[in-house]
C-alpha cells in the first residue's frame, strides 16, 4: 500500500498524468488571484516561482500587495498532504525566502491546513503560538492531484477566502494580528502530529500484517481485546495506526507534565539530535517512562501489544518522533491548563 507521492516531474501512472507539486500550488495561486478579484480585494498577483536545487525542484506562491505588483508581502510554502504542516524544515524554508523577498508575512499549507505567520516573529526566539497569527483548516484531502475534485475544491476556497481578506486586513493596519491562545495551539500541535505519525504507521503495519503471520495473528488479537471487528480492510490499519501514535504521544507528553511538576525527580526528556536509530530511540524513551513508573502512573505506562509498533525501522518515523519531543520542550507545561 503504498501512499507517499514523490516530488517527480509530471508523468503517466496506470495511464494517468499525475501532477507535480508546482502544478498544484499554481492551482492555490490561480484560486488566489480569483477571489482577490471577486471579493474586490486590491491585492496584486500570487505567482508561482520556482527554483532548480541540484536535482529538485521547489515551488512557493509569492502574493504582491498591490495590482502595480510593489512588493511581496507574503510567501506560501506547499508540501503534500501527509506533510506535517509545523515542520521545522518546511517553516526555515518559508521563514528564509519570506527574509530574502522581504516578505512580512509567511504561510505553510499542506492543503488541508495552512498556517499563517509573522516571519519578524519567526526569527525571533519566542514561542511558536507567538509566532503564529492564524491557522485555517483548508479540506480533509489525502491525495494532493485530487486537490480539483469538488469536495476539496471548495472547502479550500472557502478557507482561503476568509485568509486572503484577513491577511489584507491586517497588512493594511486594519485589523490586529489575532492571538493564538498557547493551550489551543499545543492542542493542534499535537494533532497534526498524531496525523502524521498514523500516516506512516498506516503503511508498515499494513505491509507486517501480509508479511508476517505472528503479527498478523496478534494484531487480530488485539482488535477483539479491544471489542472491535476485524476485516483486514485499510480502515483497520488506519484504527491500529492512530492508536499507536495516540498513545506513544500521550506517553510523551504526559512525561512532559509530570516532569515540570517534578524537576527534581524527572530528567528534561531530551532526544540527541544526531540518533537515527529506532531501537536506540525506543530505549531512550523507555528509561524516561521507566523513571515516571517509579513514582507511580501505571495505567499510562503498561504496555500492551499496540506499543510494539511505535518503533519500526523507519528513519521517517524517528524524525518525526524526535520533532515532537523538540517542539513540547519548547513549553513551558506549568503555565499551562493540562485538560
Amino acid at each position: 500500500m503504498k501512499r507517499k507521492i514523490k516530488n517527480k516531474p509530471a508523468h503517466v501512472v496506470s495511464g494517468k498524468i499525475r501532477e507535480t507539486e508546482m502544478t498544484r500550488a499554481a492551482i492555490i495561486a490561480k484560486w488566489i488571484d480569483e477571489i482577490a478579484k471577486e471579493q474586490n480585494i486590491p491585492i496584486g498577483n500570487a505567482m508561482v516561482e520556482t527554483t532548480t536545487e541540484l536535482s529538485r525542484k521547489r515551488c512557493d506562491i509569492v502574493i504582491y500587495d498591490s495590482p502595480m505588483n510593489a512588493k511581496i508581502f507574503c510567501v506560501i510554502e506547499c508540501k503534500q498532504p501527509f506533510w506535517d504542516v509545523f515542520n521545522d524544515d518546511l517553516k526555515e524554508d518559508a521563514r528564509k525566502k519570506a527574509n530574502k523577498l522581504s516578505s512580512p508575512y509567511f504561510a505553510t499549507t499542506n492543503f488541508k491546513k495552512l498556517v499563517w505567520w509573522n516571519t519578524e516573529k519567526a526569527n525571533k526566539a519566542i514561542t511558536e503560538d507567538q509566532q503564529i497569527i492564524d491557522k485555517y483548516s483548508l479540506s480533509k484531502i489525502e491525495v494532493d492531484d485530487e486537490i480539483e475534485n469538488l469536495s476539496f475544491r471548495e472547502p479550500i476556497r472557502r478557507e482561503l477566502k476568509k485568509f486572503i481578506a484577513k491577511l489584507y486586513l491586517v497588512y493594511t493596519g486594519k485589523e490586529p494580528e489575532p492571538k493564538q491562545a498557547i493551550d489551543e495551539h499545543l492542542v493542534d500541535r499535537i494533532h497534526e502530529k498524531i496525523r502524521v505519525l498514523s500516516y506512516f504507521y498506516t503503511d508498515i503495519i499494513h505491509d507486517k500484517f501480509h508479511k508476517d503471520a505472528q503479527f498478523s495473528k496478534s494484531l487480530k488479537n488485539w482488535f477483539y481485546e479491544q471489542m472491535w471487528d476485524f476485516s483486514g480492510q485499510k480502515n483497520d490499519f488506519d484504527k491500529a495506526a492512530r492508536q499507536t501514535a495516540y498513545l506513544l504521544i500521550n506517553k510523551i507528553l504526559f512525561y512532559d507534565v509530570l516532569q515540570s511538576k517534578r524537576p527534581k525527580e524527572l530528567p528534561p526528556l531530551i532526544i540527541p539530535e544526531s540518533l537515527m536509530q529506532s531501537s536506540i530511540l525506543q530505549k531512550m524513551l523507555i528509561m524516561y517512562f521507566d523513571e515516571a513508573l517509579k513514582i507511580d502512573y501505571e495505567t499510562v505506562y503498561t504496555t500492551d501489544f499496540i506499543d510494539t509498533l511505535s518503533f519500526p525501522d523507519d528513519e521517517n518515523l524517528v524524525n518525526q518522533i524526535k520533532e515532537l519531543t523538540y517542539a513540547l520542550n519548547r513549553y513551558n507545561f506549568g503555565t499551562l491548563g493540562y485538560d
